[in-house]
């Protein structure tokens, strides 16, 4: 066992006394308002109710602190028939211990409805692919909780309108439209509440409460209660489940052990980082890592250029950082207002993700202490070399530039410490190099390590693929030149009748995260016009040659005349079947000139943005994970039928994503900005890339539409 390992098991200890000590204060606090209240109605010493509780918990089989928590829900209810605060005390104190959602909904609903005179409790986590998944019930039976154990997508009800509305329903007779269906079947004319279950980054699940008999009414006390215990149960639900959304299910499944944590400022200075998710792998359980403060968990972080440094520089600049800690390779990236951190233990497997990073054609790795080189088997053939060489030796063989062009490269990736990509020309062949630096703990470059391409079917995109400055980064420089070759700065866009279209594209202002983000606006034979945007994840050359792949694939399925949730499914095949490892989000339109109709879907994309009688509001999504998520998703079609003087945006995550702000208030900003139209179609578009700022650290593009 690691020293740090063996630190972590003693934190771990520490911290479970404070819990136990923690609950023991609760349970105390249970018993002396017990006392209280049995002085007050019976009267005598503090002494006498102490024999009292004693006397009355033995007659009744129940243990005194559960005799005390009786006797406080019994008390009256206070006025107006609002929920009692001391019933969601009592619940907090009994889900801080629950283990999984079954506990969690016993809790609630033993501690906090009962006293309401609820029936029935179902609780339901959000699933990747848009499921609703039941995790936890009471009162309604194992035969009825079976039958609502699964909802998909498509199927109609409270909890999914909830969901998708992301609203709250109070539901005073039963149900409100008969075509959707409830929880329970057994009280159809009993009083519902239907609540998100969200945290500030996404909508974790959803809540029903059923009452047996109508209600005159919720009181505003009685909603404030109840949507509190769905915010206890939004904390506790990530705590007991481990999952907050799509995308840390997602990075669970592609990364062998990984954490995400929220920064924690005093001012504007990162003073340590809250974790709230945790996958499998770590030395400590996910249940005693969450909601612990990064520091906390692992002390020696704290050391200089340790763990804690690099995660505020990932932080701050949003570039990756990857380093050695004992037998470990650690990474650290920016996600969010925070960080994701996976390790994994060193192995052979590290040539193939690397060779995985160029398409998959052949990797390598050289050691600048021992002077070993490594070469996976079919690296030999890709190259046409003789043998194994270090990269200096093989430089010679590479063309009359190649040992010029391999000192670069080498000098960006040892004396810069940071990954470089070079092409270089032989006489039967043209081949592309990507080179990163292997770092010991101490932050010295102890090898390199990377993989070899055979681009020679890319002659045609040669001018995109040359160094433009001899002192230049070439992974940048190649990257800018390919974004540019597919996306240039002025395009000439397609006429259609009755419509008007801008487009906008603004590179990130750091040309170091030059990244995925694309536009399309094309004719189709069939009349339509094809609109999209789309965002692929990351930045770099891999991330913008995946952006081409996917921009050309999507036009040829477009070809096809299928629907665009069609397209939507086949491209996320495609994605898959890719060499690199593609994933992203875009937003695929079928526009008909003819009736004015647009049909829609999205791969995990930002719903478009309508303004219609100078009113803006965001489309209601329809369903489909991103691209690259899972094999065979379901994808989901809106429809509009555009009015005349209506204005539509499609648009990237650049142009709302604010360092340090929730996505909802940065969506709330846009709204408000896109009220403000001006007459001209180029002119609005103007006015939304103005909201973007001139410190925008992503691309952006947007397509902006008026109809005549």
């Amino acid at each position: 066992m690691s020293d740090l390992e063996r630190l972590a098991r003693l934190v771990a200890h520490q911290r479970d006394q404070l819990a136990q000590l923690r609950a023991r204060a609760a349970a105390d606090a249970v018993l002396e308002q017990a006392k209280g209240r049995l002085v007050e109605r019976v009267g005598g010493s503090l002494a006498h109710a102490t024999q009292h509780l004693h006397t009355l918990a033995d007659s009744v089989g129940l243990t005194p602190l559960e005799m005390a928590a009786d006797l406080m829900e019994t008390a009256a209810p206070p006025p107006g028939g609002d929920i009692p605060v001391l019933s969601r005390r009592l619940a907090e104190t009994r889900v801080s211990t629950a283990r999984d959602a079954d506990a969690l909904a016993d809790a609630v609903f033993t501690e906090a409805l009962l006293p309401t005179g609820a029936v029935a409790l179902a609780i339901w986590r959000v699933e990747p692919d848009g499921a609703l998944r039941l995790v936890g019930a009471r009162g309604l039976g194992a035969a009825e909780a079976g039958r609502w154990r699964q909802l998909p997508p498509q199927f109609a009800s409270h909890a999914r309108t909830a969901v998708v509305e992301q609203r709250q329903l109070w539901l005073r007779a039963g149900v409100s439209d008969p075509a959707l269906a409830p929880a329970a079947e057994r009280w159809p004319g009993g009083a519902r509440a239907v609540l998100p279950i969200r945290n500030s980054r996404a909508v974790l699940g959803v809540m029903e409460i059923c009452w047996p008999v109508p209600r005159r009414e919720f009181t505003a006390g009685q909603r404030t209660e109840l949507v509190a215990l769905a915010d206890l149960c939004a904390s506790s639900l990530t705590d007991v489940d481990g999952e907050q959304s799509w995308l840390l299910g997602l990075l669970d499944s592609l990364v062998d052990a990984v954490l995400t944590a929220k920064a924690v400022r005093d001012g504007d200075e990162v003073v340590d980082f809250v974790v709230d998710h945790v996958g499998e792998g770590w030395p400590l359980p996910p249940a005693d890592m969450v909601g612990e403060r990064l520091l906390a968990l692992f002390p020696f972080a704290a050391k200089a250029d340790g763990l804690f440094e690099r995660a505020v520089r990932a932080l701050e600049t949003g570039v990756s950082e990857e380093f050695l800690d004992e037998e470990r390779r650690v990474r650290v990236a920016r996600l969010y207002d925070g960080v994701a951190i996976s390790w994994r233990q060193r192995g052979d497997a590290e040539l193939a993700d690397n060779a995985l990073r160029a398409g998959g054609l052949g990797g390598w790795e050289e050691s600048l202490v021992t002077g070993r080189v490594t070469w996976t088997p079919r690296l030999t053939e890709v190259i046409g070399a003789r043998h194994h060489m270090p990269l200096r030796e093989l430089a010679a063989e590479l063309g009359p530039d190649g040992e010029s062009t391999m000192g670069r490269l080498l000098h960006t990736v040892i004396n810069g410490r940071r990954p470089a990509t070079a092409v270089f020309k032989k006489p039967d062949r043209q081949l592309r190099l990507f080179a990163e630096p292997v770092l010991d703990a101490a932050g010295e470059v102890v090898a390199l390590r990377g993989a070899w391409q055979d681009v020679t079917s890319e002659y045609h995109t040669e001018f995109a693929l040359e160094v433009t400055a001899e002192h230049a980064d070439e992974q940048q420089q190649l990257a800018i030149q390919l974004q540019h070759a597919i996306i240039p700065p002025t395009t000439q866009l397609p006429r259609t009748a009755g419509l008007e279209i801008a487009v906008r594209y603004q590179p990130a202002a750091t040309q170091h995260l030059v990244g995925g983000d694309w536009y399309d606006a094309v004719m189709l034979p069939s009349g339509q016009l094809l609109l999209v945007v789309g965002d692929i994840a990351g930045h770099g050359i891999p991330v913008v040659t995946g952006m081409i792949s996917m921009r050309n694939v999507l036009r040829g399925l477009a070809m096809t005349g299928a629907p665009p949730a069609q397209i939507m499914a086949w491209l996320n095949t495609s994605a898959a079947a890719l060499p690199e490892r593609v994933s992203g989000t875009v937003l695929c339109g079928m526009y008909d000139p003819s009736t004015s109709t647009l049909v829609w879907a999205r791969a995990g994309h930002l719903p478009p943005l309508l303004v219609r009688d100078s009113v803006a509001s965001l489309l209601p999504l329809p369903a489909g994970p991103l691209l690259g998520a899972f094999s065979s998703p379901t994808y989901e079609e809106n429809t509009l039928v555009l009015a005349p003087g209506d204005r539509l945006v499609l648009f990237t995550d650049g142009l709302v994503e604010r360092p340090h702000q929730d996505i909802d208030e940065c969506l709330d900003e846009l709204v408000t900005t896109a009220t403000h139209t001006v007459e001209g179609i180029e002119q609005y578009a103007d006015l939304l890339l103005a909201h973007v700022g001139a410190n925008a650290r992503d691309d952006t593009c947007l397509l902006a539409l008026r109809a005549r």
